[in-house]
């Protein structure tokens, strides 16, 4: 007598005699995973960054140099064709990623914000090659010395001081004939009020004021000659001096040396930015944390392809198997009976 069957060898015997019944759902299934993605969606491939700039100066503050131009970076030209050179695919439109920064604090010589890009593809390892080109480029040009996020901090503030530097040298150009004319030194009469340095005024009244004391004594003395002399030069110390004061001139000259004044202020302002901002970019410490998330587009990628595929031929084509053995066994009862 025959040993018993086990439900087990059953089962596998059974999956032996009807293996062939999975073709058809095996051509079924790729069909539908082929077909899904549309259903399904795009792979959306998501990366957020924690960027914090901490400026190590002791006293001065970060310059300007926050968090807000890590965004603007993004958006340079310079730093897009780097980011498309990463993907390797010169027409890759950049446009596809959608970036947007979100600031946690700016306070003097401390910013930080969180910095979030995400890319739809079809693909899920498309996504997530696009997503990782940008954060490999982002990275190294927010944390390196010479990296972008650096460089166009210092190209804007250069950019100023260029400008104040223009303007002020042709407005000079244009006032020192007419002080020429009238004698007047326009260096002296362009200095900026605000500086600590003595200014020829500043030495003319000082002069006077010792040519004053002289005169007093020599007529105390009984020299009236000596004293006469003295007292013609204190007159044309102050004739010079009066030539030199504000308000002495002709509106023309009086707004051309307040405009050339106002803009060697400026000038010298704008300098001393620069190499505060220079100072900044080069003390400043720029720190970033990434995160990766992943979202829908499943049936994009291969493994998802991969089990659709599996799922339909296994579920349906055992359903199938057993329904047709059900089926074959109904019509052997029958027929014996």
């Amino acid at each position: 007598m025959p040993p018993r069957t086990s439900g087990l060898q059953r089962d596998l015997n059974l999956l032996k005699r009807r293996w062939w019944v999975f073709i058809p759902f095996l051509l079924i299934g790729a069909l539908i995973a082929l077909s899904f993605g549309s259903f399904a969606g795009k792979a959306n491939a998501v990366a957020t960054m924690q960027l914090e700039t901490v400026v190590q100066l002791a006293t001065g503050g970060d310059r300007g140099l926050r968090i807000f131009e890590a965004q603007a970076m993004a958006a340079d030209p310079r730093f897009k064709e780097k980011v498309t050179d990463a993907i390797g695919d010169p027409t890759f439109d950049y446009a596809r990623f959608s970036i947007s920064l979100a600031p946690i604090s700016v306070a003097d010589g401390v910013s930080r914000g969180i910095l979030t890009v995400s890319i739809l593809d079809d693909d899920k390892a498309t996504a997530e090659k696009y997503r990782a080109a940008f954060v490999e480029v982002f990275t190294k040009e927010y944390q390196a010395p010479d990296g972008l996020y650096r460089q166009r901090f210092i190209t804007k503030v250069q950019a100023t001081t260029d400008t104040f530097e223009k303007q002020f040298f042709d407005a000079y150009n244009e006032l020192r004939p007419k002080l020429e004319a009238l004698n007047l030194p326009i260096d002296e009469m362009i200095r900026p009020r605000n500086t600590t340095a003595v200014s020829l005024l500043d030495e003319l009244n000082k002069q006077e004021a010792e040519l004053i004391r002289k005169a007093g004594d020599q007529e105390a003395a009984g020299d009236t000659a000596g004293a006469a002399i003295t007292r013609r030069s204190i007159a044309l110390l102050r004739q010079q001096r009066d030539a030199m004061a504000d308000g002495g001139f002709s509106i023309e000259i009086q707004s051309g040396i307040d405009h050339v004044r106002t803009l060697n202020e400026k000038k010298h302002e704008s300098y001393g930015y620069l190499n505060n901002a220079v100072v900044a970019v080069t003390s400043a410490q720029s720190d970033i944390d990434t995160s990766y998330t992943f979202s829908g587009g499943l049936s994009g990628s291969n493994k998802g392809r991969i089990a659709i595929v599996l799922a339909v031929t296994i579920i349906f084509g055992l359903i199938a198997i057993y329904t047709i053995e059900w089926l074959s066994q109904i019509r052997s009862n029958s027929q014996e009976l």
